[in-house]
């Protein structure tokens, strides 16, 4: 099997999706023998593209912003547009941790031969607090968005099929939900946004 994921890394929200993704990284690097990790200024088109037709990779995990058309890279260049060269994710599982990416360019992407598409159809949300956003893995304002988000990255790594890697991410929104309410956590504020990307995170398959 072999393994593809991009972290961008340029602005306060690419700064947490790239600390983030280390956890995906570390366990990708445990028990997938192929990984191609790209991240920040080599995050571009063109590189990006020739990963996907030469290397082909299996599993294929996008972080940064985007709209319903659109997954971005380094300094918001676009990698992946619905309709343009959507095709290069064919035969490929994809999950794109990114706004509105589940609306239009999943969909496009299942047409154009995608195996299956996890994203999310409307914006993608997190919480952070400004005391700690020098070292987003110390921020339990954004850990129950990561934890739950990075379960579809971590259970489709340990062979778990798309569909199931999405089922395993709502079970995990469920039990951090649940923690967060009755344990009367400082941050439990921030359910209603969980509950946002639980609502809107997608699964598509062919």
């Amino acid at each position: 099997m072999s393994f593809l994921i991009t972290r961008p890394l340029y602005e306060s929200v690419t700064y947490y999706f790239y600390h983030w993704s280390e956890e995906i990284v570390k366990e990708a690097k445990r028990r997938i023998g192929k990984i191609f990790d790209i991240e920040k200024e080599k995050v571009s088109k063109k590189l990006v593209e020739s990963y996907l037709e030469k290397q082909n990779p299996e599993i294929v995990i996008f972080n940064g912003h985007g709209n319903d058309v659109c997954i971005a890279g380094q300094n918001d260049e676009p990698l992946i547009t619905s309709g343009v060269n959507s095709h290069l994710l064919k035969d490929k599982v994809v999950y794109m941790r990114s706004c509105d990416s589940g609306k239009t360019l999943g969909p496009q992407a299942i047409r154009d031969g995608c195996k299956a598409f996890i994203g999310y159809a409307e914006l993608f949300q997190f919480w952070t607090d400004k005391t700690v956003t020098g070292d987003p893995l110390k921020d339990t304002y954004a850990k129950p968005f990561f934890e739950t988000s990075n379960q579809v990255a971590l259970s489709l790594i340990k062979g778990r099929t798309p569909k199931e890697a999405q089922e395993d991410s709502m079970t995990k929104y469920k039990e951090v939900i649940s923690h967060l309410l009755i344990s009367d956590a400082e941050n439990s504020f921030i359910v209603s946004d969980l509950m946002w990307n639980m609502r809107n995170q997608v699964c598509l398959e062919k």
